[in-house]
């Protein structure tokens, strides 16, 4: 990737700047106070965009430190920048109110969506953080030895850790671990769900199961008690036969009075026998009328209760189908069950994978930072070591030196080799420019030329701010050509 030209349209202390850029070494040469930085925040803000902070933060934020000194609500830029044999021009609006990115290729006229990912595309889907902490190169933060190896081993650490600026392995691994707390909830609440149900549909099928037995047995007393009343009322019939017969003997007694005067006196008791007879008569005919009746209402309750007993067992059914038909609660339990297992899976699947990416990518980050290193040194440490606790050893040949026993120029070379050497492994896809923000501020004059000479044999781009001089005098001293662009 080459960028041609940067356009501030209207940007920090800059209205309508163009500074042109062409291949291999650019020096943006300014004073103090010149708008260094504020380029090289529009250069990577074109590129990746501008995030606001929030509450406190976005009064000292990216947005509001750049914001346009005058007309503030028109606050844009441009750039034209080539990938491949394609131009391509990239506008961008930074306001409250900015429509969406623009991004043509001037070659042949498309029109392509920064939204839908082209851009990214073409920075060979490089992030903002890895292009932080790999090509956009500035002095080292730390003015300190002591506070240089840090930020080194930090550097080192973050690194070799991931493998990758933009491969978080811890993240995934506690997005995974969230994702299965919440799974084994989900499992437990289930769970609980099932038994509740279980539990109220085995006292619901065990109250049914008791009315029908209360309706069994009703039938059951209902059905002896009929019995019973047959007993009672085929005595009766017996009863009514006898007096019948004495009837009809009285009857034909009675003729016979007339001719015997001794029969007068048993008559009388005869014809009261005879109106006893017809009472009894007289009144079994109500009883049998009365068991009539009540039968008629015993075979009717009889009747509702066999319905009754009938439904509760239809009940009593549907109950143990619904029971069985709750299969699919054990169905979705087993499903989370095997969701969590492979969840479980997963996460030590990413742990093995960054061990893998962690020994790979340390060997080759060893082996890049050890060619880029003797070449800035001119050769005098032949070979750069990482060990897995994030310590750097320098090869001299004949002995291994640790960082702390080296002078603060050499740690800032491994400091500059180091992420170059992050920069050449991550960015393989396309090649971008290296921005250099003051990053020799610290170099006396032998180890500037000797980093100069490697950059320059670089493919990629160079963008390089200097406030002095020394830059320059380096570059012709060496015989470097370079693009020089002065600010005012």
């Amino acid at each position: 990737m080459i960028i041609n030209r940067l356009i501030l349209k209207n940007f920090g202390k800059f209205q309508g700047k163009e500074i042109e850029l062409k291949e291999g070494i650019n020096i943006l040469f300014g004073e103090n106070e010149s708008g260094k930085s504020t380029i090289h925040v529009f250069l990577q803000s074109m590129l990746f965009g501008m995030k606001r902070g929030r509450g406190k933060a976005s009064k000292t934020d990216i947005y509001s430190r750049y914001m346009p000194w005058e007309n503030g609500n028109w606050y844009e830029g441009s750039m034209v920048f080539t990938c491949g044999e394609r131009t391509f021009r990239l506008e961008r609006g930074f306001g409250k109110f900015a429509k969406a990115p623009i991004l043509v290729c001037k070659t042949d006229g498309e029109m392509l969506s920064v939204e839908h990912g082209d851009l990214d595309m073409l920075l060979g889907g490089i992030t903002e953080n890895v292009y932080e902490n790999t090509v956009s190169v500035g002095q080292a933060k730390s003015r300190t030895e002591e506070g240089l190896l840090k930020e080194i081993r930090d550097y080192l650490s973050e690194f070799q850790g991931t493998g990758d600026f933009r491969f978080h392995p811890e993240q995934a691994v506690e997005i995974l671990k969230k994702r299965r707390k919440e799974l084994e909830q989900k499992e437990r609440e289930a769970l609980a769900e099932k038994e509740k149900q279980e539990r109220e549909s085995a006292l619901k099928i065990h109250l049914e199961e008791e009315e029908i037995e209360n309706i069994q047995r009703k039938l059951k007393e209902k059905l002896s008690g009929d019995a019973s009343a047959r007993e009672v009322q085929e005595r009766g019939k017996g009863k009514i036969i006898l007096l019948a017969i004495l009837l009809l003997v009285g009857a034909v007694l009675g003729v016979w009075v007339w001719k015997s005067p001794i029969m007068a006196i048993v008559l009388p008791l005869l014809l009261l026998g005879m109106y006893f007879g017809l009472s009894y008569l007289l009144s079994q005919k109500r009883k049998r009328e009365q068991q009539a009746a009540k039968k008629a209402k015993t075979e009717e309750r009889r009747r509702l209760l066999k319905e009754s007993l009938q439904e509760r067992q239809m009940k009593l059914e549907n109950l143990k189908e619904a029971a069985a038909e709750r299969k699919y609660d054990y169905d979705t339990i087993e499903k989370i069950r095997k969701e969590i297992q492979a969840v479980s899976i997963a996460e030590a699947k990413i742990k093995e994978a960054a061990g893998n990416l962690q020994k790979l990518t340390g060997q080759k980050l060893q082996d890049e930072i050890s060619e880029i290193f003797a070449q800035i040194t001119g050769g005098k440490y032949k070979r750069v070591l990482l060990t897995e606790n994030f310590e750097i050893y320098l090869d001299t040949g004949e002995k291994y030196l640790q960082l702390y026993q080296v002078s603060y120029g050499t740690a800032e070379q491994v400091y500059l080799a180091l992420r170059l050497a992050c920069g050449t492994i991550l960015c393989q896809e396309e090649e971008l420019p290296l921005i250099l923000d003051e990053t020799f501020a610290m170099y006396d004059e032998k180890r500037l030329i000797q980093a100069l000479k490697y950059i320059s044999q670089r493919k990629s781009q160079v963008i390089l701010f200097s406030s002095n001089k020394r830059e320059i005098q380096a570059l012709e001293k060496a015989g470097i050509p370079f693009s020089l662009s002065k600010l005012s």
